[in-house]
């Protein structure tokens, strides 16, 4: 299963250090894909779930404005049926080098099925900016999970 592209703005960075960089709600009803796969089933037969991986994509970066800004980066999450926070990925040490894309490492043993008979999820991106950036960047994330679901 694959979250929707999720475009989102990482705005200006103007300081370095700890940074939010972007939060998003996205409706992603799961127990509508369950069923469209298999009828007999619901979200209520979810077994497990394993996000499998995390990219970020610039859209619109440029020489001094893409993720060689960013020191360290995570992503969180959580849904309408569970309030917690979760890291689903991060880096730290993330390379100073022009990049447009960045594959964030992800926890792949983790089940989050707890979080997934839910519509809505919110995505907060979080990092440390190693320097600043001179314009809002226009981004999108692409989160694969691993769904489960049986009798």
């Amino acid at each position: 299963m694959t979250s929707a592209d999720i475009e989102f703005t990482i705005p200006e960075i103007t300081n370095i250090g700890t940074v939010s960089i972007a939060s998003k709600d996205v409706y992603l009803n799961v127990d509508s894909i369950i069923k469209a796969n298999n009828s007999k089933l619901s979200a209520s037969y979810i077994k497990s779930v394993n996000v499998k991986s995390c990219t970020l994509t610039m859209l619109d970066g440029d020489a001094n404005n893409n993720f060689s800004a960013l020191e360290s980066c995570k992503c969180d999450f959580s849904s309408n049926v569970n309030a917690t926070l979760y890291t689903i990925a991060e880096i730290t040490g993330n390379p100073d080098v022009e990049a447009y894309t960045i594959e964030i490492p992800v926890n792949s043993a983790v089940d989050l099925k707890d979080y997934f008979s839910a519509t809505t999820f919110t995505y907060s991106v979080t990092g440390t900016a190693r320097k600043i950036t001179t314009k809002p960047i226009q981004c999108k994330a692409t989160i694969r999970y691993s769904l489960e679901a049986g009798l």
